[in-house]
């Protein structure tokens, strides 16, 4: 099976990059996703997907197979903007090809997974598709922003729970079993306005706030180490004040906290280690959830809490020895088991649902959202190779 596979994928070798240049040449920063969703409909029809659906938020899902057996494909279509276009030296949409990799936004994070574990979707239909496999393909949305939304409105409101999700996010071609998870916070403080010649009349909110932060330095400090993903962090990222002028004592002030999440955290834990601060208790400071509105290039709306649980896979677990098997089998090697260091939707389907999720990927994930994101292109022959040998494995094993 190996050899047929191998050869199999190098006979398709340039309509995977063909695909993968296609999908980079295809703007789709978060919020505007519409063009390539209709890329990938029409890619899904030629392919012989047997229902496709696209959801009210703007998710595209595909379907094949009716076995007992559910596996979840998940490969998010949005990319983070381009930034100062002088800053790349090279058109970030045309998705140029050097030394043997193809350059662009969206290369590595992550049009290269996304591409190729389409195509080997394409290529296990040739091979034969396993009788007792359903497989669903999620191209979905709005990642970048709000990592794990796009899954809980499929869960919630297509009923879509499969036994099992791969994550096709840049992992260097190595087994992902989890990251931390994290938690947007804000901190409001208020006072009493007053003529800034006159500041002893007013009770200024960001000296308040000033004493808070010291002892958020503190609190940072003093996290314990998680055993799976380190010492825990947190950070000041910014400061705000409302006056009714630049020559008044503000009335109200805020700081944003970004807080990084252990598997023992939750949101509750990290409220409650910020609101016992002595500074914030002496200040009646208000601890809460970042929240803010979306709006999807379907026009769907909601307003998001900031919470990310982390989550973690054990290595024994069915799911991850047939990753590793599928590894071995089809490179005669071990394959690197790691975490994450950035955050993934495997928040919702893992963090949130307890869905058996493991990630991996072809490009290097340090170079995701950078000037000089790439996917090398024997990645996307690898990448391709593995995931078709999984589909077989996971259909067999599970």
């Amino acid at each position: 099976m190996k050899e047929k596979i191998r050869t199999l994928v190098d006979f398709h070798k340039e309509k995977i990059i063909k695909l993968t240049r296609n999908l980079v040449a295809t703007p789709s920063e978060t919020g505007t996703e519409g063009t390539i969703i209709s890329v990938l409909t029409r890619e899904m029809n030629e392919m012989g997907f047997e229902e496709i659906i696209l959801d009210e938020m703007g998710n595209l899902i595909g379907r094949i197979g009716t076995g007992p057996k559910i596996l979840a494909i998940d490969a998010h279509v949005d990319t983070v903007g381009l930034g100062e276009l002088s800053n790349w030296g090279f058109n970030p949409l045309y998705g140029k090809i050097e030394d043997n990799k193809i350059y662009g936004r969206g290369s590595c994070d992550q049009k290269g997974g996304l591409a190729t574990a389409l195509y080997a979707v394409r290529l296990l239909k040739e091979i034969g598709f396993p009788k007792d496999l359903t497989l669903y393909f999620v191209a979905s949305i709005y990642e970048e922003n709000a990592e794990g939304v796009n899954w809980q409105f499929i869960i919630k409101n297509l009923g879509l729970k499969p036994q099992a999700v791969l994550l096709t996010e840049p992992s260097n071609l190595g087994i992902i079993l989890g990251h931390r998870g994290r938690i947007d916070l804000e901190v409001h403080a208020t006072g009493i306005s007053s003529h800034g010649a006159m500041p002893d009349l007013g009770d200024n909110p960001i000296y308040k706030l000033s004493k808070i932060i010291t002892e958020i330095e503190k609190l940072h400090e003093n996290l314990p180490v998680d055993p799976d993903f380190g010492k825990g962090s947190i950070a000041v990222t910014a400061i705000s004040s409302q006056s009714v002028s630049l020559n008044a004592v503000p009335e109200k002030a805020l700081i944003y906290l970004d807080r990084r999440l252990g598997l023992t955290d939750s949101q509750e834990s990290a409220i409650k280690e910020i609101a016992e601060l002595p500074a914030v208790k002496e200040s009646k400071a208000e601890v809460k959830v970042y929240s803010f509105k979306i709006k999807t290039h379907k026009g769907y709306e909601q307003t998001i809490n900031a919470y990310y649980p982390s989550w973690k896979m054990n290595i024994d677990h069915p799911l991850v020895q047939v990753a590793i098997d599928t590894f071995k089998l089809q490179f005669d090697e071990d394959p690197e088991t790691k975490l994450w260091q950035f955050s993934t939707n495997g928040v919702a389907t893992k963090g949130l649902f307890d869905i058996p999720t493991i990630g991996f990927g072809p490009g290097d994930e340090k170079y995701a959202h950078t000037c000089e994101e790439h996917v090398p292109i024997d990645h996307l022959v690898k990448a391709t190779e593995f995931y078709l040998r999984f589909y077989l494995n996971w259909a067999e094993k599970t």
